[in-house]
């Protein structure tokens, strides 16, 4: 059995997108599956192995292969098009010696997928990041984007071998709307990074967030906290951003007297990225506001950064979270900066608290590691259709 894993987007974006693939495709070749990751092709003239271990932090492995595959440009466009026309025919040669299971989350190529399937020894899964079959949560005007997508996603999902979920919310709004569809709810992986001497990480007393610097996914709590963590000698680092993003709060932070007590650092390669996470975090914050897509649709990777770690989580009191950090978090309400910075005190005052806090983070960076999950994707497939 062979494995195909297709992303759209560059190697080397930056961003969780395309480092989830890269991780995903890189767990099933460390199982001894031969797997094929496709994606757009970024800087021609650099070395794909070393990029691997350089920028993403993995080891090349022989079972992996990378094929990045130049888009077609249009005036000032990029289409991916090409992209997925390019491993269309990679797969279909790949499929005339073993069987092969492709995994998208590119509903795009939905129908390119299932024509494969029907023609050749082909398994299909789609990987969804969302819910687009319906469109009855969401609060904002329809993009016609996502009405494409649906309509691709009803057409051709009931066509493949099942959808991988990344929440059991998510998985049941997709067994309502398609029932004939197979399905498995399986959360984003975890990397095992070496431990390190959680009194030396307490001490430190800092609180990290990663990721994307909007009010939706926790940011605006934290700044609104800053002030009172500043009093406790609690330090915040923002890991993610772009320099006019992080500019913009820097003189926000200046106007009121706090700009010593917050760190911002660009986003970064993942590699790098996580070295610096491991030297700096105390607390990892995942405070998620409460919408639909957060409470039922996402897998928060920050979270999954944090429990890759060993750090004790604060997060929102929301499903979604739940399904991730299980016993490994302190739940609150999403707005609760009171009890943001009383968690947060009672846990850096106390050793021992703090020292049994990481050891439920590392149990469950343990069981959600990207090895158990491509496991997890190889018995879904295995299973009798």
């Amino acid at each position: 059995m062979i494995f195909a894993w297709l992303n759209k987007r560059e190697w080397k974006h930056p961003g969780p997108i395309v480092n989830m693939a890269v991780h995903n495709a890189h767990a099933l070749a460390g199982l001894g599956y031969e797997t094929h990751l496709f994606l757009s092709a970024g800087d021609a003239d650099s070395d794909d192995k070393e990029e691997l271990r350089e920028f993403y932090g993995l080891d090349p492995i022989e079972e992996l292969q990378i094929h990045r595959l130049e888009r077609w440009t249009i005036g000032r466009s990029k289409l991916a098009m090409a992209v997925f026309l390019g491993a269309f025919r990679a797969i279909g040669e790949l499929a005339r010696r073993d069987q092969v299971v492709v995994v998208t989350r590119d509903a795009t190529f939905l129908p390119l997928l299932a024509w494969l399937r029907r023609r050749l020894p082909i398994k299909g899964l789609y990987e969804a990041h969302d819910f687009y079959p319906a469109h009855f949560w969401r609060t904002d005007p329809v993009k016609i984007s996502y009405r494409r997508q649906g309509w691709l996603e009803r057409i051709f999902l009931p066509k493949l071998d099942g959808v991988i979920c990344l929440t059991r919310a998510q998985q049941e709004l997709y067994k309502k709307t398609l029932p004939r569809v197979r399905s498995c709810a399986l959360p984003l992986g975890t990397t095992l990074f070496p431990e390190t001497d959680p009194e030396k990480r307490r001490r430190q007393r800092t609180l990290v967030y990663t990721g994307r610097m909007t009010s939706e996914k926790g940011t605006k709590i934290l700044f609104k906290a800053i002030g009172q963590m500043a009093r406790n000698n609690i330090r915040v680092a923002f890991f993610g951003g772009w320099q006019d993003q992080i500019a913009r709060e820097h003189d926000r932070l200046r106007a009121r007297g706090l700009e010593g007590s917050v760190e911002f650092i660009e986003f970064r390669a993942p590699a790098e990225f996580h070295r610096d996470l491991q030297a700096r975090g105390s607390i990892g914050v995942a405070l998620l506001q409460d919408n639909f897509y957060n409470r039922f649709l996402t897998c928060p990777v920050k979270a999954l950064d944090y429990l890759s770690h060993g750090l004790p989580i604060i997060g929102s009191d929301l499903p979604s979270v739940h399904e991730v950090a299980a016993e490994a978090a302190f739940y609150l309400a999403p707005d609760d900066a009171a009890g943001l910075v009383q968690t947060a005190r009672a846990l850096l005052d106390n050793g021992d608290d703090y020292r049994r806090a990481t050891e439920r983070s590392r149990a469950r960076a343990r069981e959600l590691s990207w090895q158990n999950r491509a496991r997890r994707i190889v018995d879904f497939v295995s299973e009798r259709t």
